[in-house]
C-alpha cells in the first residue's frame, strides 16, 4: 500500500532545511512512504535546498498557486499508480512524523479520507494567533451546519486519502478558479457531501512561527477559501 506525500513549496528557504530533515527521518521510519516536493516558482533559494535534498521534486518556473501544485500532484499520483495521497504544507507548520496517524486510520480502521485537526484532544495549536483560532472555529461550525457533517478544523490542509476518490472526476477540480486556495476546501467539501466516503479527523500539531506564519492574507485570500466551500455545496457536481 504505497503512500505519496505532496509538499508544495513557495519561498520557504528559512524553513526548508529543518523540514527536509524531518521528511527524511519520517521516510526512514514509515513504510511505503515517498515524498514529492513541488517548487512553485520560488524566487528565493528554495530550489537550491530542494535540489540538494535528494528528495524527488518537480520545479515550476513560476508560482501557479498552491491549488495548482496539489492538482498536479494528484495527476502525478494517478500516473505513478500510488494508492494513497497525503498533503502537508511546505512551511514546516505540519509535522511529517504525524503521517503515521493518518496511515493507521486508513490501513487499520478502514477510512478513505482523513483530515487533520488541531482542535481535537491531543491536537496542538498553542503558537497559533488567537484571532486565527477564533476565525477557524467559527468557520468550522458554519461548515458543519452547512454540510450536516461535523468537522472541527475546516482550514487544516493536512490530509490523506485514497486516490480513487478523485480519479474518476478529476476534471471538476482542474480549473483555474481552484488554483489558489480554493482547491483544498472545494475538494474537502465534495468529500463531506458524499456520505459514502468514510471520513474522519485525527489530532495534529500546527506550529506557527511568530513572523510570516502563513501566506494566506486576511480577507483577500479568505475569499477563494470560503467560495470553495460554497461552490462545493451548491454546484451539484459529485465525486
Amino acid at each position: 500500500m504505497r503512500f505519496l506525500c505532496i509538499v508544495p513549496i513557495y519561498n520557504e528557504e528559512r524553513k526548508l532545511k529543518n523540514l527536509i530533515k524531518k521528511i527524511k527521518s519520517s521516510q526512514k521510519k514509515i513504510k511505503n512512504l515517498s515524498f514529492l516536493l513541488i517548487n512553485n516558482g520560488s524566487s528565493d533559494n528554495s530550489l537550491k535546498y530542494i535540489r540538494a535534498s535528494g528528495i524527488n521534486f518537480i520545479n515550476f518556473n513560476k508560482n501557479y498557486g498552491v491549488g495548482y501544485a496539489l492538482i498536479y500532484g494528484l495527476k502525478y499520483c494517478i500516473k505513478k499508480k500510488y494508492k494513497f495521497l497525503i498533503h502537508i504544507a511546505g512551511n514546516g507548520k505540519m509535522l511529517p512524523s504525524e503521517i503515521e496517524k493518518f496511515r493507521r486510520k486508513i490501513l487499520y480502521e478502514n477510512y478513505n479520507f482523513v483530515n487533520g485537526s488541531r482542535f481535537l484532544p491531543k491536537g496542538k495549536f498553542k503558537t497559533n494567533p488567537l484571532s486565527r483560532i477564533i476565525m477557524i472555529k467559527i468557520l468550522s461550525l458554519m461548515i458543519s451546519i452547512l454540510y450536516f457533517r461535523k468537522i472541527t478544523d475546516a482550514t487544516c490542509g493536512y490530509r490523506a486519502f485514497e486516490v480513487k476518490l478523485f480519479q474518476k472526476n478529476i476534471k471538476i477540480f482542474d480549473k483555474k478558479n481552484l488554483y489558489t486556495y480554493g482547491y483544498e476546501y472545494y475538494s474537502l467539501g465534495k468529500v463531506l457531501i458524499n456520505k459514502k466516503i468514510r471520513f474522519t479527523e485525527v489530532p495534529v500539531t500546527m506550529k506557527y512561527t511568530k513572523k510570516n506564519y502563513s501566506k494566506i492574507r486576511p480577507v483577500i485570500d479568505w475569499v477563494p477559501l470560503i467560495l470553495g466551500w460554497i461552490r462545493a455545496r451548491i454546484d451539484g457536481k459529485k465525486i
